[in-house]
């Protein structure tokens, strides 16, 4: 076995564009493992995890490349290096062709852009702050991807931001639609009366997916980041984001996600919202009203019910197709537990919340200590995994955008003789894989044609629109090929899977 780690200095690269040139090199003969990662502190520590630490990866900063590769031999490795930096080159070659055009400071691109008023920043956190500060100098809202920024920098951002009159999304804000544009992972959905504020990527998916599916539509969907509600920020881009929205001409509805805040928080952004005089929903997912004052508000505690709220219209009833009950009746009995592979955590989140009362599932994002999965989250019982938390995203894509890693679980999850059903959600829109549910069917169609039983029941969800490059409708007619039972909702293939556990010939 052959273990290598090679630093260059100064060559800072787009990180799904790494990981893609990995992925490539690791197809070759021998080779096991490629991993091209920036020297961030996190991945440093994926490089240490592999036993490849040494002292050029130590002082290796965000702008070096660290080059990760794990081979049967030394020849091995030398091609998989060698496949990697011809890539390396093809892109610096393509760029520099580019490079009378290419703007090489956020500066230099607004001043390319007439009436730009948004920045989109994806760098490794200790890097973001000073473009941060210099986009909103420059009278632009930011869109804030990076992770890992500290708490003291986001309240400083926020606050220069608010006295900017501007939008400070973030940090680790993965999806917002802004006037009709859907932003990173995102959907296009329809122009309506609905304002959303929220600190969940995949909430706003999935809520304003089923505003649009079921005929409403929205004005802005405003994201904050996941700390928004803390205490030490004080909520200051929610209640920004809601004095947004107030001021936006034709927007007549409030709808509020996230996960339970600091109560006092989460009233004074409840205060902030009730001083619009709009109708307001507020959906704290798993959270209950009890230290809240909630007059005049309608608080939910699940995403479903968030967007039919918000609709003004009753949450559809579950209804279990009849072919379902004939694929239970020819199941082994030794199936008895549930499986769910998220690449959407809120979803994941949603799914144990509503589930929680009919079963204990495991998780590593569980809802109570004892139950919690430490990498690499397999489960011997019920189970269900965020893939997209940190343990499997460090050194490779986000499983919305590579499916590769759920492939894989979803057969071996169809090949454990113990398992009843298979929960999954299909999260699609811009920046999402081109095609996950034709991947999907084809691991589902290949494994079940060598199951005696069929093998175990798969419940699934499509979120998103038919305005996405992938369409809903054209993803939802491959899983329905692949034998796969879809539900309109997240919260609706959740309650089947409860259901089929449940479920005794």
């Amino acid at each position: 076995m052959s273990l290598q780690v090679i630093v260059y200095k100064n060559q800072y690269q787009d990180s799904v564009r790494l990981m893609t040139i990995s992925r490539e090199a690791a197809k070759l003969d021998g080779v096991s493992k490629v991993l091209a990662l920036l020297g961030t502190d996190s991945n440093k520590k994926v490089v240490a995890d592999l036993g490849l630490c040494d002292a050029a990866v130590d002082a290796a900063t965000a702008s070096d490349l660290m080059i990760c590769i794990e081979a049967d031999n030394e020849a091995a490795a030398a091609a998989a290096l060698a496949a990697v930096n011809d890539k390396l080159k093809s892109v610096s070659t393509a760029g520099a062709a580019e490079e009378a055009i290419k703007p090489a400071t956020l500066e230099e691109a607004a001043d390319q852009l007439d009436n730009a008023n948004f920045a989109m920043i994806s760098l490794p956190g200790p890097m973001a702050k000073l473009d941060c500060i210099a986009a909103l100098e420059r009278g632009l809202n930011v869109m804030l991807f990076s992770d890992n920024i500290s708490i003291e920098d986001e309240v400083e951002l926020k606050n220069k931001a608010i006295a900017h009159d501007l939008l400070l999304m973030g940090p680790d804000c993965g999806t917002a639609i802004i006037g009709g544009v859907p932003l990173a992972l995102a959907n296009v959905v329809r122009r309506g009366d609905i304002g959303i504020v929220a600190a969940s990527g995949t909430g706003i998916q999935e809520v304003t997916s089923l505003i649009d599916r079921f005929g409403g539509g929205i004005t802005h969907a405003v994201g904050v980041g996941g700390r928004d509600l803390r205490k030490q920020i004080g909520g200051l881009m929610m209640r920004f984001g809601i004095k947004k929205l107030a001021a936006t001409e034709g927007n007549k509805t409030l709808l509020l996600l996230s996960k339970p805040g600091d109560p006092a928080v989460m009233n004074a952004v409840l205060d902030e919202a009730r001083a619009t005089g709009l109708r307001t929903v507020t959906c704290l997912l798993g959270g209950h009203a009890d230290e809240l004052n909630t007059e005049g508000i309608t608080f939910v505690n699940n995403l479903e019910a968030a967007a039919f709220a918000a609709l003004n219209q009753p949450v559809p009833a579950l209804e279990l197709p009849a072919e379902m009950h004939t694929r239970l009746k020819a199941l082994s009995p030794k199936r008895q537990y549930m499986r769910g592979l998220f690449s959407g955590g809120t979803l994941c989140y949603e799914t144990l919340i509503l589930l929680d009362s009919i079963m204990d599932i495991e998780s590593n994002v569980a809802l109570r200590k004892e139950l919690k999965l430490e990498a690499p989250c397999k489960g011997t019982k019920h189970c269900c995994v965020d893939l997209g938390e940190d343990e499997f995203t460090q050194g490779r894509p986000h499983p919305i955008i590579d499916t590769v890693l759920r492939g894989e679980r979803l057969a071996d999850d169809m090949r454990d003789p113990t398992v009843k059903v298979i929960m999954m959600d299909i999260v699609i829109g811009y920046g999402a894989d081109r095609d996950p549910a034709g991947k999907f069917a084809a691991i589902i169609n290949e494994i079940r044609a060598t199951l005696p039983d069929g093998g175990p029941i798969i419940v699934a969800h499509v979120c998103g629109t038919d305005g996405a490059p992938q369409s809903m409708t054209e993803q939802e007619a491959k899983l329905r090929q692949a034998g796969v039972f879809l539900f309109p909702t997240n919260a609706q293939a959740a309650r089947a899977a409860g259901e089929i556990v449940r479920y005794v010939s």
